[in-house]
């Protein structure tokens, strides 16, 4: 490897390397993909760095990634929910957040970066409860919550104190 020049890569040469990771060593399309994205990162480094290599560099960069069929991403049915949610340590102040921080997750579908950044000021328990979300792109949502959802929350506001800037799930 210490004696490899640019000159001694090629487009052939990379599609050889691709082709036998997946045929060869039993890669993924995605492995694959991946190597060839280092590999398209460091020729465009390289070719910044000596610009008489640009036709090979340009060779190289054309050489497209191989597509694949995504999996279709799986759900937990409720009984499986409960169990989690059930599983939880109701008797420690960590399982009781633990408790309603999942069932506020699994009411509202949001993402765990939008769950830790909820604030007390966030949930409305009035006649009709509720739950505003601040998600990717500084887009606000008001999400309604179910009776049970409420009424754990309750609960758990009352432990956690009045102040609206205190974070929901410390």
């Amino acid at each position: 490897p210490t004696a490899l020049t640019l000159d001694d890569i090629d487009a052939p040469i990379i599609l050889a390397f691709l082709d036998d990771l997946e045929t060869g060593r039993g890669n993924s399309v995605r492995t694959r993909n991946a190597r060839l994205a280092a590999i398209r990162a460091f020729i465009s480094y390289a070719s910044a760095r000596e610009p008489t290599s640009l036709p090979l560099a340009q060779r190289i960069l054309a050489i497209p990634q191989k597509r694949f069929n995504r999996p279709l991403l799986g759900y937990l049915t409720r009984p499986e929910i409960e169990a989690v949610v059930n599983a939880t340590d109701s008797a420690s102040w960590s399982g009781r957040r633990d408790h309603a921080l999942l069932v506020v997750m699994y009411n509202t579908g949001i993402r765990v970066s939008e769950a830790i950044g909820l604030r007390r000021g966030d949930v409305g328990l009035e006649s009709a409860p509720y739950v505003r979300i601040r998600g990717k792109g500084r887009k606000e949502r008001s999400v309604p919550l179910w009776k049970t959802t409420a009424a754990i929350l309750r609960k758990w506001l009352m432990e956690i104190g009045s102040d609206a800037q205190t974070p929901l799930f410390p």
